[in-house]
């Protein structure tokens, strides 16, 4: 290393005490030799633990830095590309990283530096805008548009994994004279303690559930056998029934995806079997 060299990654290191962004120089082996202080508040590391070690320890996944070197190599650099960096804790962080090479006074690759933002904000952000574009505003459950979309999904993924699928449909039973007798205003709290019915029954994360429209909803059962979906609607029947005293019950149909089935075949099943209960007078549970 020439004293040019030593130089500018003295002047590098300089810098590094004053951003905020997290700064990583690296070695031409792929070892970090210096980072700014605020690593610490950023992945919680001491910056003393992170040089000597290789950079491609702090990704999440490190499949995602050998991409980011190999754009690198095409580019010479890369410009806010996003990956996801691992903190202390072991947990991803989103980040919006700029990476390009310092050379000696040669010319000569000695290194790399890395300038990475913290754009978990931001994510979380999109997140939520992307829940709210497929949110039904008064139930706080998925619309049926997103519905559309998340039944081939399911359907597709029970075939690939060979692994039960469950498919339940609710309609409110009385909800229309309920409705008209006590005015929207009360109608629009029914559905959204319905709602709240749904997601304090269903598996967070792994069950999706979703307003059919009007007084209808219907939620996607994946990786279990119908028997967890009916005592599933058995509990949302029974706690509709106590919560609105009867006035307004509910008429739950349950199905299973057959392999040969289609997505509107495996609705109409579930559908039928709802208004199969309802015809038996409501307030109960019909499997098919």
């Amino acid at each position: 290393m020439t004293r040019q060299t030593a130089d500018q990654i003295d002047y590098l290191k300089g810098i590094l005490e004053f951003s905020p962004d997290l700064i990583i120089l690296g070695d031409k082996d792929g070892k970090a030799v210096a980072c700014s202080d605020s690593v610490r508040k950023i992945l919680g590391y001491h910056p003393k633990n992170i040089c000597g070690k290789p950079i491609t320890d702090l990704y999440y996944n490190p499949a995602d830095r050998a991409k980011l070197l190999h754009l690198l190599e095409l580019n010479n650099k890369v410009i806010d590309y996003e990956t996801r960096l691992k903190t202390q804790s072991g947990r991803p962080l989103h980040i919006s990283t700029s990476v390009a090479y310092y050379r000696d006074d040669k010319g000569e690759i000695v290194g790399t530096i890395g300038i990475a933002k913290n754009i978990r904000r931001r994510k979380e952000l999109e997140k939520k805008l992307v829940e709210m574009a497929v949110t039904d505003g008064l139930t706080k459950l998925y619309d049926r548009g997103h519905f559309n979309i998340m039944i081939d999904s399911a359907i597709e993924k029970a075939r690939r994994l060979k692994y039960p699928l469950s498919l339940i449909m609710i309609d409110l039973d009385g909800f229309k004279e309920y409705n008209d007798k006590k005015g929207h205003l009360e109608g629009d709290r029914v559905l959204q303690e319905v709602g709240a019915i749904i997601r304090q029954t269903i598996r967070p994360k792994i069950d999706s559930a979703f307003r059919y429209g009007g007084d209808e909803f219907v939620i996607i059962i994946p990786g279990q056998y119908q028997e967890l979906a009916a005592r599933f609607a058995e509990k949302m029947r029974k706690e509709t029934e106590q919560r609105f005293n009867r006035l307004i019950t509910a008429s739950i149909g349950v199905t299973r995806w057959r392999p040969h089935q289609n997505s509107y075949y495996f609705i109409k099943l579930a559908d039928e079997s709802m208004y199969r209960a309802k015809t038996y007078g409501g307030n109960r549970v019909c499997v098919s």
